[in-house]
């Protein structure tokens, strides 16, 4: 079923069928009130006759309806009543032209009073029968009648304001649904369409505008957000690839010359050597490419073991690691910060991120690096600065591209800083540079206390 349609027959047709059935039994129950009304009525004019029947001097039997003391509020209209003596003939009725049963024969005549609905003259009434005793002991019968032909009137009167109510209301809602069925069915067609192109893989159109401020606008929202991420994401992804592609076949190439340059004539072992030894130099270059993009889909994909880690502990290791390679660059390393400082992180993460800022800082520097550790309110900052060249202002947000390499000598694999970058991303915190031409760089990692 189209979601138009079933917006049509919950939303008009099922409240119509309601509020037709409700208008029916309103006019079941009024007409069931009318009737108990007539019962009133009668049974206060039978209390009434009864006890004014025989009160003449000769206890001759009469009636009193068109005499009745009841208020106009419980007293009887186009009414007839009838007394029958114990041998069922007719005693006494009014009105005096009022059509009524010659005879009468009540088979209990001392039972309780009778209510019930017949026909007179094919139109419905409603009769009370009751037992009355004369003064001399005999059983009579009192017959009153009520026409309920006016209950009818009434009811039939409401239930022609109530269909034409509910006619109304029925077409209302009818035109009123329909026009937001189809609103509202365009929306989420459009929505739906949208997700169609996603999943044939077109990623270049966002969802259609939608203003109106509700639920589906906020859905719309969120699904254009997840296409801006996604499209993002391959464009990263095809990016990521074809530099791979280019970075790996760069020292392919260097190796296959070299190669080819050694096979065309004879060489001498000093030769040979040499030529081994670039071309080793091409394969570790290779393997630490191939490593790096590793670790780069492993922090992608791989899921994290987030505990207290001291934070200050990881900086110390990762500086011991690179102290060797530091002191022959004559490269001094100084921690700042307090001794220990506890965050909920990814040990083996955190550490990639120390040792590629490390390596770069080391890189780079002339004489001094110096790293601090700072406790923040609800964060915590990691600072890695050198007195090296420095980043170009407009390198500063390209520099964690990967495989983007601000020193025109092409030295690393272009990798350490989109590491860098994910890992921070994937703890929930930011990473940035601050640096002036010739004056140095200084990398800072900021991550909350607990990461996502």
């Amino acid at each position: 079923m189209k979601l138009s349609t079933r917006l049509w027959l919950y939303g008009a047709l099922v409240p119509s069928l309601l509020l037709v059935a409700a208008f029916g039994l309103v006019g079941v129950l009024l007409d069931r009130e009318l009737q108990v009304s007539v019962d009133h009525a009668l049974l206060a004019q039978a209390a009434v006759e009864s006890v004014s029947l025989f009160d003449r001097m000769d206890h001759a039997p009469h009636l009193h309806l068109d005499r009745s003391p009841l208020p106009e509020s419980v007293r009887l209209t186009s009414a007839t009543g009838a007394l029958y003596g114990p041998d069922g003939r007719l005693l006494a009725h009014e009105p005096a032209d009022a059509v009524v049963p010659p005879t009468l024969q009540w088979v209990a005549p001392d039972a309780e009073p009778h209510l019930q609905t017949a026909r007179d003259r094919d139109k419905p009434v409603r009769e009370l029968l009751i037992a009355v005793r004369a003064p001399d002991g005999r059983p009579h019968v009192l017959r009153l009648a009520a026409s309920l032909a006016h209950n009818r009137q009434t009811v039939l009167a409401y239930l022609r304001v109530a269909s034409l109510t509910a006619l109304l209301v029925a077409l209302g809602l009818f035109a009123l649904q329909l026009r937001h069925a189809r609103a509202l069915h365009g929306r989420v067609m459009r929505l739906y369409a949208h997700m169609q192109r996603l999943h044939a893989g077109d990623l270049k159109s966002a969802p259609e505008p939608d203003d109106q401020n509700d639920v589906l606008t906020e859905l719309r929202d969120a699904i254009a957000e997840a296409t801006d991420r996604l499209r993002t994401a391959r464009d990263e992804k095809e990016r990521l690839f074809a530099d791979a592609a280019h970075e790996l076949r760069t020292p392919l190439a260097a190796m296959r010359t070299d190669i080819d340059v050694t096979l065309r004539r004879d060489r001498t072992s000093a030769e040979l050597r040499e030529t081994l030894e670039r071309t080793r130099g091409e394969v570790d270059r290779l393997a630490d490419l191939a490593s790096r993009l590793l670790d780069l889909a492993a922090i992608r994909q791989a899921k994290w073991l987030v505990a207290r880690q001291d934070i200050v502990a990881i900086v110390r290791e990762a500086r011991e690691t690179v102290a060797a390679t530091a002191a022959e660059r004559g490269v001094q390393i100084a921690i700042g910060g307090p001794s220990v400082l506890e965050a909920a992180v990814d040990g083996a993460a955190l550490r990639q991120v120390v040792d590629n800022l490390l390596a770069n800082a080391v890189r780079f520097a002339d004489q001094h690096i110096e790293i601090q550790v700072i406790q923040l309110a609800h964060s915590w900052s990691l600072r890695v600065a050198d007195d090296g060249p420095g980043v170009p202002p407009e390198q500063a947000e390209a520099i964690f591209e990967p495989f983007h390499r601000p020193d025109k000598r092409g030295v690393g694999s272009g990798l350490g800083l989109a590491i860098v970058r994910d890992v921070v991303q994937r703890h929930g915190g930011h990473v940035r540079v601050v640096s002036e031409p010739g004056r140095g760089a200084q990398f800072i990692v900021t991550l909350p206390h607990t990461a996502d």
